[in-house]
């Protein structure tokens, strides 16, 4: 550490310099003062780390000095001398947050333990801020290193996911010390509005935050990934003990309810099973039955990865809704199997106009009570759905082909054009020329 000592006082430094043993302390330079005014010279142009000040000095006293250093230098101890014990003095110094307060004539071996004292102080405060560092550098990271697992682990280069994981292991470590995870998959199925104002860094944070919140008094951390367009991967890493299954799977259908209510997409909820992670010296023995992860990847846990995997790709008809993996099938309803039909429906036929009585006669369901069901299982109404996929399908042709925008209304169940055009703007505040000249 550097050290700084102040005294209006030449003898006073001399005496300083000459009777302490500095070659016991861990005191690599010894700068001098004999005024405020010089002390600040020294703390503009050098490090210093700790301050040992006088505090009656002409001109500017060793107080004033200290709220000047307080203000400009960071990480500095500072350590008071005075000959004239004034509480008024003491008062103000702990106000300042000094470190010690040391009345003269001072003997110098309490200056030496003062500096000892300080030296752990630093050497404390420094460890905490060099973890600090690290782990926000992990924390960083840690996207980055679930990405690049995942993405070999989908790969069937597992010695390669391994030596990845042990990083990802290494920050649930630090952070949850002993914990449990289950894997998600989140699979954005739709978007409400076409629109560009979300990229996938946005959805990641926005589902990590929404599971985190819902989770909270779990303490739960929610490691958020995507390795392919449209698919979140998700780890929910639990500190301590598991909420009740029936509570956990109702904080999932909170999660899907929030999503499809306050967001601009729908999603599917793939949910694999729990794997919990011990402290190293605690993998030896016995668990509750819950597969281990710790250095690498189990087994289970690849093949719980790869089972979420096939639950998404045979959802061929984008069922929403949340979805266990009980013998490699989602659990599915009546209720949702007439919302996917209904949606099949209006895509077989996006060039016609789709009304809701003829679809809600498809699936054999009273008119409003289809209207409600389809609102609840997919969180926009029949109609916005229908004028969101017709205009998913016209942007598409004006991107891909050159025909006219009338021609284009016409293929998607629009006979009049000036209604196409605004509904077209309504979705995507653009028209379809503005359109088409942004995607050319």
């Amino acid at each position: 550490m550097n050290l700084l000592l102040v005294d209006d006082q030449k003898e006073i430094l001399k005496s300083l310099r000459e009777g302490i043993a500095w070659e016991t302390l861990p005191v690599e330079r010894i700068y001098t003062a004999t005024s405020a005014m010089e002390a600040k010279l020294v703390m503009m142009n050098f490090p210093v780390d700790v301050l040992l000040t006088d505090i009656e000095m002409p001109e500017e006293n060793g107080l004033s000095l200290a709220a000047w250093a307080r203000e400009n230098v960071t990480d500095l101890e500072i350590v008071f001398l005075t000959s004239h014990p004034d509480f008024s003095y003491a008062q103000e110094a702990l106000r300042l947050g000094s470190f010690d307060y040391i009345l003269q004539p001072v003997r110098y071996t309490d200056v030496e333990a003062v500096l000892r004292r300080v030296q752990g102080q630093l050497e404390k405060r420094r460890s905490i801020r060099r973890l600090e560092r690290t782990r926000d550098l992990m924390a960083e990271q840690r996207g980055t290193i679930l990405d690049a697992m995942l993405s070999k682990t989908l790969a069937g280069k597992t010695e390669d996911a391994n030596l990845i994981f042990a990083h990802f292991a290494q920050i649930l470590e630090e952070e949850c010390g002993g914990c449990r995870v289950m894997p998600l998959l989140i699979q954005i199925q739709r978007w409400k509005k076409i629109t560009d104002t979300w990229d996938e860094n946005l959805v990641r944070m926005a589902l990590a935050n929404v599971l985190g919140e819902l989770f909270e008094t779990y303490k739960v951390q929610a490691f958020v990934s995507i390795v392919r367009e449209n698919r979140y991967w998700c780890f929910l890493v639990y500190p301590g003990e598991l909420p009740q299954e029936e509570i956990f799977w109702q904080k999932l259908e909170e999660f899907y309810g929030f999503i499809h209510h306050h967001m601009d997409f729908s999603v599917s909820v793939y949910c694999g099973g729990v794997f919990a992670g011990l402290p190293q010296e605690e993998r030896d023995g016995e668990t509750d039955g819950v597969p281990l992860w710790g250095e690498c990847l189990t087994p289970d846990l690849v093949a719980v990865i790869e089972g979420l995997r096939e639950l998404a790709d045979t959802n061929t008809e984008k069922r929403t809704g949340v979805f266990r993996e009980v013998t490699g099938k989602a659990e599915t309803s009546e209720e949702e199997d007439c919302v996917a039909t209904a949606i099949e429906y209006v895509k077989r036929n996006i060039g016609k106009n789709i009304l809701r009585s003829e679809v809600a006669e498809q699936v054999h369901l009273n008119e409003e009570y289809f209207s409600r069901l389809f609102k609840a299982k997919t969180g926009v109404t029949f109609k916005d759905y229908v004028l969101i996929e017709k205009m998913n399908t016209a942007k598409k042709l004006l991107a891909t082909t050159k025909l006219s925008v009338g021609i284009v209304a016409s293929k998607v169940g629009f006979d009049n054009f000036s209604h196409f055009s605004k509904m077209f703007k309504k979705i995507t505040d653009q028209t379809p020329q503005e359109y088409r000249k942004q995607a050319e």
